[in-house]
């Protein structure tokens, strides 16, 4: 049996699917702000705030984002932990990000996100290749990765 629970569990749902083609979004990131407290609510600096969206579709580059808010979701602060991991072995080749929802983000409108944790793999097409709700295991999100950085070594 399969469960799924969220900080935000009545309005847990996802417009964007796998497939979809993601907004060019114009996310703020370290250098927009005096403080990186700015665009983000974790008690500790992460690295996964360095990349904006828009610049990334510009530049045809996958990247993996994750929608949390860890001030209040401690799910959220999991999933950042194991995509920090990844983010240390990839994030030569591989763009990582978080986009925290706290103080009423913008991105999240346009992303159509409700409820959280919500972490997405996107090609350098800007399409959804994978979508995982809530914590997910690092193994899964590394295989995706794995297989798009192939991909992007084949020129596909």
């Amino acid at each position: 049996m399969f469960m799924l629970s969220a900080c935000d569990g009545d309005h847990f749902k996802l417009e964007l699917a796998k497939g979809g083609v993601v907004p060019s979004s114009a996310n703020k990131i370290e250098s927009d702000v005096e403080s990186w407290k700015e665009v983000c609510s974790m008690d500790i600096r992460d690295d996964l705030h360095k990349w904006r969206i828009s610049d990334l579709r510009a530049a045809n580059k996958p990247f993996l984002v994750v929608f949390g808010t860890p001030q209040h979701c401690t799910m959220c602060v999991d999933q950042l932990v194991r995509v920090s991991g990844l983010q240390e072995k990839y994030g030569d080749r591989f763009a990582f990000l978080h986009s925290d929802g706290y103080r009423e983000n913008p991105i999240w409108v346009d992303w159509g996100i409700k409820g959280e944790p919500w972490t997405f793999i996107v090609d350098g097409k800007g399409k959804v290749r994978e979508v995982f709700p809530g914590p997910t295991d690092v193994a899964l999100m590394e295989a995706e990765v794995e297989k798009l950085l192939a991909e992007q070594a084949q020129g596909s």
